[in-house]
C-alpha cells in the first residue's frame, strides 16, 4: 500500500546484496529490518539467511525480484494515514499535519525516523504501539488550540496545496511508506481549502489510491473563513464527513457571521452554534413573508448544526428568535446559475463589509434604474442607472448593443454582476427602455466619497488643491472638502464639461455634480473612491457657506421654490446641468420665494449669494 516507487525499493534492496563493500551482516541486518517494516513472514526470512550463508547470489537476486513483485499485497506496519495539507486559513497555513498510524502487532520505535520528501522532521524517541497514532504538524499550539492535543512539532517545509509526495524513512534511510497526494479526482477536493483533513477510509487499503481516501467528518466547531475545520489527528478515523458546506455561518456572540451571503441553487449552507447559550435561525413564511419557502431548525437551543440547502432561486431573510432586538439576523441569497433573479438593488450592493469584495460577483440579475448622465465609453457601454433612493449600479459592456443611452430613460438591464478594481458593474446581455424623459433624484451632498456613495448621485463644494493626470481622455481635479476630506474629481472628455485644465486654477472653488466611483488597483479594495464629474461649476472666490445656512423647500417642486436662512439673501441664480444660466434675480431678505414657471424639467444648480458668503444646493424641477 505504499507509495514508494517499487523500483526504487527493489533497487535499494538489491544493491544493499550486491554492494561489495558490506560485510555479511550488514547484509542480513538490513535484510531483517527490510522484513521487519514489511512484516514478511519469519520462514522466507530464514530461507534467504540460508540463501546467503550459502552464497547462492544469483538465487538471492530472482529470489528480491520475486519479493518486491508480491510487495503490492504486503502490508507495511507505519501507515501514513491522514493528511491536512491546505486547512482553511489565509497566509500562512498553521493547522497543517500528517499523521501515521501502527497497524502491526509489535511497538516501533520511531527515533531517528525521517521524512525524505513533503517536509523537513526526524521523528523523536517514541514508542508506538500497535494501534497507536502519532502526529507531526507545522505548528503545535494551533494543532492544542484548534484540536486539543499535543503533537510533535515538524522542523522545516510546508506541503503542498495542490499535491505532492510524502515520505517517510527509517532511521537507517529505508523507505517505510510514501504517499502521493492529489487535490483532483479520485482524490477529495474538499480538503484542497474546505475545512477537512484528508483520510484513509482504512489502513489495508492501498494509500496511493485516491479512492481510497475521504473527507474527514470529524467535525471541531471551529469556523474558519466561513469554512468548519474537520479532522480526527490522533485518532480513529471518522466515517466519512458528509458533503463539506459551500458555506458556514458561526452562530454566537449575538450573531450571525458572515450575516449575508450569497449561494448558488442546491448550495449547502450549514449554521454552527458551539455556544451553549440558546439560539434558533427562523426563517418562516410566518415572520418573513416574502421569503420564497419557509427554513429554519425549530426552536432555540444550545449547541447544535443546521443544514439547509435551497432549491428555490431568491432572497430569505431569517433571525433568531430570542436575540431578534439584539441585531442577530441574516439574509441568505439565492440564485440561479441559467436565470435572471431579481434582487433589491441595494441588496446587490452588499459587500464583505471587511476588504470591499461585493458578494454578487458573478451572479446573473436584473437591474432597474433611470439614467443618469452620459455614456463615458461611447465603442460600448459605461453608463449608471439609479434608482428613487439613489442608490445606483454601473452598466459596463466592450460591446455595444442596440440601445442608445439618453439621461431620464427608465431601464431594466438583464445580465451578470462583475467587480472591477472594487466597483460593482453589470455586464448587459439585455437592456429594456421602460419610459423616457423620468426626473433625475437629488443630487447627495456629501464632503467625502466612500462605499457607499458609489454609482449614486452626488453633490460637492470643493476647493481645488491641483489639477492632474492629464491626457486625451481628460484630467483629474484634485481637492479638499468643506469636511476636510479629499475628493479626487475625475472630468472625462465624454462628459461634455466646457473647462480645460488651465481654466481651474489651485485654491479656486467650485460645484461638482456626479457619480461616485471606485478604482482601486490592489486588494483590498477598501481606496480609490472618487467623485466622476457630470457638471463642474466654478465659484467665485468667496466664503462658502455651510449646507444648513439655507433650507431650500418644496425640493423636487414644479412652480416654486421657498429659501429661508439666518443671513440676507440678495441674489438667487439658478444654472441648468451643462452650465448655463437659467435665472438670476435680485432680492433683499431671510425668506425668499421665487417662481419656476419656465424652467425646463431636470436637476439644476441653485446659488443664493449672502452677505456672508455664498451658498448653492440642486433641485430637482418635475412636471
Amino acid at each position: 500500500m505504499e507509495n514508494a516507487s517499487w523500483i526504487q525499493i527493489y533497487v535499494q534492496l538489491v544493491l544493499t546484496f550486491f554492494n561489495p563493500l558490506k560485510t555479511l551482516q550488514e547484509r542480513l541486518t538490513f535484510l531483517e529490518r527490510f522484513f521487519y517494516i514489511w512484516q514478511i513472514p519469519i520462514l522466507t526470512l530464514i530461507y534467504i539467511k540460508s540463501i546467503i550463508m550459502n552464497k547462492s547470489l544469483s538465487r538471492l537476486f530472482t529470489l528480491a525480484l520475486a519479493l518486491m513483485l508480491s510487495l503490492g499485497s504486503l502490508q507495511a506496519q507505519i501507515v501514513i494515514n491522514e493528511i491536512s495539507y491546505n486547512p482553511p486559513e489565509s497566509g500562512n497555513d498553521s493547522l497543517e499535519y500528517i499523521e501515521i498510524l501502527n497497524t502491526g502487532l509489535s511497538p516501533v520505535n520511531l527515533e531517528g525516523w525521517h521524512f525524505l520528501a513533503g517536509i523537513i522532521d526526524t521523528l523523536p524517541n517514541v514508542e508506538l504501539q500497535p494501534g497507536a497514532y502519532y502526529v507531526t504538524a507545522i505548528n503545535a499550539q494551533a494543532m492544542l488550540n484548534v484540536f486539543g492535543i499535543v503533537v510533535h512539532e515538524w522542523a522545516g517545509g510546508a506541503l503542498s496545496n495542490g499535491g505532492e509526495l510524502i515520505m517517510l524513512a527509517d532511521e537507517g534511510g529505508m523507505i517505510v511508506d510514501s504517499v502521493l497526494f492529489d487535490d483532483a479526482d479520485p482524490w477529495p477536493t474538499d480538503p484542497d481549502g474546505n475545512g477537512p483533513s484528508l483520510e484513509l477510509t482504512d489502513s489495508v487499503l492501498d494509500n496511493n489510491d485516491g479512492a481510497n481516501w475521504q473527507s474527514s467528518g470529524g467535525a471541531t466547531g471551529v469556523i474558519i473563513n466561513g469554512n468548519e475545520v474537520f479532522g480526527t489527528p490522533g485518532a480513529l478515523n471518522s466515517d466519512g464527513g458528509t458533503s463539506t458546506p459551500d458555506v458556514t455561518v458561526a452562530v454566537g456572540n449575538f450573531q450571525f457571521n458572515p450575516k449575508n451571503i450569497v449561494v448558488e441553487m442546491g448550495s449547502l449552507v450549514r449554521w454552527v452554534n458551539n455556544e451553549p447559550i440558546a439560539h434558533n435561525v427562523n426563517g418562516d413564511q410566518s415572520v418573513f413573508s416574502g421569503n420564497p419557502v419557509s427554513f429554519g431548525n425549530g426552536a432555540p437551543a444550545p449547541n447544535w448544526t443546521y443544514d439547509y440547502s435551497p432549491t428555490i432561486a431568491g432572497l430569505y431573510n431569517y433571525q433568531c428568535d430570542p436575540h431578534v432586538f439584539s441585531g442577530m439576523v441574516g439574509t441568505m441569497s439565492v440564485y440561479d446559475r441559467n436565470n435572471y433573479t431579481d434582487f433589491p438593488l441595494p441588496h446587490l450592493r452588499i459587500t464583505d463589509g471587511l476588504n470591499g469584495v461585493h458578494l454578487f460577483d458573478g451572479v446573473p440579475t436584473r437591474v432597474t434604474g433611470v439614467v443618469h448622465g452620459v455614456n463615458f465609453k461611447p465603442d460600448g457601454y459605461s453608463f449608471f442607472i439609479i434608482d428613487v433612493n439613489n442608490v445606483g449600479m454601473n452598466v459596463f459592456s466592450f460591446d455595444p448593443m442596440p440601445y442608445v443611452v439618453s439621461e431620464g430613460d427608465m431601464v431594466t438591464v438583464s445580465g451578470t454582476m462583475d467587480a472591477f478594481n472594487g466597483m460593482l458593474e453589470i455586464v448587459p446581455d439585455d437592456i429594456e427602455v421602460l419610459s423616457t424623459g423620468n426626473s433625475l433624484v437629488v443630487a447627495r451632498l456629501v464632503s467625502e466619497v466612500v462605499e457607499t456613495d458609489e454609482s449614486s448621485y452626488l453633490v460637492s463644494n470643493l476647493e481645488v488643491d491641483s489639477v492632474g493626470n492629464i491626457s486625451a481622455a481628460g484630467y483629474t481635479i484634485f481637492t479638499s472638502s468643506q469636511g476636510g476630506s479629499n475628493i479626487d474629481v475625475r472630468v472625462d472628455v465624454d462628459a461634455g464639461i466646457p473647462l480645460e485644465p488651465g481654466d481651474i486654477g489651485v485654491g479656486s472653488s467650485i460645484n461638482v455634480v456626479g457619480i461616485g466611483t471606485q478604482f482601486d488597483n490592489n486588494f483590498p479594495w477598501n481606496e480609490g473612491y472618487q467623485l466622476l464629474a457630470l457638471q463642474v461649476n466654478m465659484i467665485d472666490h468667496v466664503q462658502v457657506l455651510d449646507q444648513r445656512s439655507i433650507t431650500i423647500t418644496p425640493n423636487p417642486t414644479s412652480d416654486f421654490i421657498r429659501l429661508n436662512s439666518e443671513f440676507n439673501i440678495f441674489q438667487i441664480e439658478i444654472f441648468a446641468s451643462n452650465g448655463q444660466q437659467l435665472y438670476t434675480k435680485k432680492v433683499n431678505g431671510s425668506n425668499v420665494q421665487i417662481s419656476l414657471e419656465g424652467l425646463p424639467t431636470g436637476l439644476h444648480l441653485v446659488k443664493a449669494t449672502t452677505d456672508e458668503g455664498i451658498w448653492t444646493s440642486m433641485i430637482s424641477v418635475v412636471r
